[in-house]
């Protein structure tokens, strides 16, 4: 029996029904929305070297932390120069004399040497104020200006260096999981030829061709792959977690790694970092110095300003009332105004050595700041010497390691072919499985070394891509 069908006929040349189409669509995205929310949100994201670089610098928690470091240090740049620019204020003041106070003055009418009590003013009285001013010179203001832009500076230098920090950390883990994934896909390989091996060998005992201890050699490296997998699948799982925690991703999310291995080795350029000449100013930490030896040029220039007069303005407008009862809001009763308009010239004296002391100690600081910035440089040219010959010595190992894991594996697969053709025991095939599984563990931690020590260099010459 044929199922009924709803058939919808639209004829899309009549104006009618277009509403009709819309509504359905919009039916339609409402029942899909969800689902496909829920299947972006509950997906595996995907990242190759460059894009967990860039999602960290985004996401990473000290990147944030360093970005709102920035952001205050705006802050503080826009309160100085708001320091320098008109200033206005009121002030409201009411007073209520609960009891007036008596004065005694002379009676000039009868006897001058006689006294009587006289009271002034009245029980209530209010004033109204309004004071513009306005700095006109101010030698620490100026001073202040430049260093606010300095200390922005220096916000900016120390959210680039907390990147490049989280690009160093990043790319490290990274690394190491695809070595690990490497090392495991290694392990998985030999196991299964060695389950392979061991099968043969148990059939052989079985026939009677070779002894029980020979299976039992077999059975014993067997034994301890299965164990090495394991672990290494836990470190995997374990890297993978402090990737996402130096991405700043939720640990119960799921992440994979697009980047092979072969394309890394291809692109990081070991041949190249070693022949490059180091440039000093690249250097985010050579600069970060820099930028401080010039704070501690504007503290100084700053502790001298403060030797110099100050010129400000102002202007004051002031409203005042006198009631012997409260009624302020009757304007029947006048409000009696007043201005006043004046400048401030301040000029520093004396102030007993303290200042010239504050002065000396802003000079020492500034002699510090110049050699740590010598210190640093030098150090860094040491650094980046040792880095460079650091990754020399580990791609040279690399490749003898490489070509000796190579030899191993011809060895073993000899070795093997004799022992099953009852040539060579099955000491001697163990211990050609013990070197070739050696010249893997090597090759592994020969890798791992040359892509750090890159990491070391790139990070030094602020060199990532």
């Amino acid at each position: 029996m044929n199922k009924p069908t709803i058939r919808f006929e639209l004829n899309l040349k009549r104006h009618d029904s277009w509403p009709l189409i819309l509504g359905i669509l919009l039916i339609l995205m409402t029942m899909l929305w969800p689902t496909a929310a829920r299947a972006q949100a509950g997906g595996v994201k995907s990242f190759n070297l460059q894009q967990a670089r860039e999602f960290a610098i985004r996401h990473n928690y000290d990147a944030k932390k360093s970005q709102l470091d920035v952001s205050l240090a705006a802050k503080v740049r826009r309160e100085t120069v708001g320091a320098g620019l008109p200033q206005i204020s009121s002030t409201v003041n009411y007073q209520n004399n609960l009891e007036l106070p008596t004065v005694l003055i002379p009676d000039f009418f009868n006897d001058p040497n006689d006294k009587i009590e006289v009271q002034f003013g009245t029980q209530h009285n209010a004033s109204l104020n309004l004071t513009v001013s306005q700095l006109i010179f101010n030698g620490s203001y100026f001073v202040g200006l430049a260093t606010s832009r300095i200390y922005q500076k220096l916000a900016d230098q120390g959210f680039e260096r907390t990147q490049l920090e989280v690009k160093e950390t990043v790319t490290s883990t990274y690394y190491t999981i695809l070595i690990s994934q490497e090392s495991e896909k290694i392990i998985q390989g030999n196991l299964k030829n060695l389950e392979k091996t061991l099968y043969e060998i148990r059939e052989s005992h079985k026939e009677g061709f070779v002894e029980e201890t020979d299976v039992d050699n077999i059975q014993i490296n067997v034994t301890a792959l299965k164990n090495n997998l394991q672990n290494l699948q836990k470190q995997i799982k374990v890297a993978f977690d402090l990737l996402k925690f130096q991405m700043g991703i939720d640990l119960a999310e799921e992440i994979e790694l697009t980047e092979a291995l072969e394309d890394v080795l291809d692109r990081v350029g070991i041949e190249k970092a070693m022949s490059d000449a180091f440039d000093l100013s690249q250097s985010i930490d050579f600069r970060l110095t820099q930028t401080q030896e010039r704070m501690a040029e504007m503290n100084l220039k700053n502790e001298k300003s403060k030797y110099w007069p100050s010129l400000a303005a102002f202007y004051s407008l002031s409203f005042n009332a006198q009631r012997n009862s409260f009624n302020f809001l009757n304007f029947d009763y006048k409000w009696f105004r007043s201005q006043i308009v004046g400048v401030t010239f301040d000029i520093p004296l004396f102030k007993s050595g303290s200042q010239k002391a504050r002065v000396q100690q802003a000079a020492l600081s500034l002699d510090q700041a110049r050699n740590t910035t010598r210190q640093v440089a030098q150090g860094l040219l040491l650094e980046d010497k040792q880095a460079q010959n650091t990754l020399s010595a580990a791609y040279e190992n690399y490749r003898n390691v490489k070509d000796n894991m190579g030899l191993s594996q011809k060895v073993y697969d000899v070795t093997l072919i004799k022992y099953q053709e009852g040539i060579a025991t099955s000491m001697e095939l163990t211990q050609a499985n013990d070197r070739y599984l050696l010249s893997q563990s090597n090759y592994i931690q020969a890798l791992l070394e040359l892509l750090n020590a890159k990491n070391t260099l790139d990070r030094i010459r602020n060199a990532y891509d």
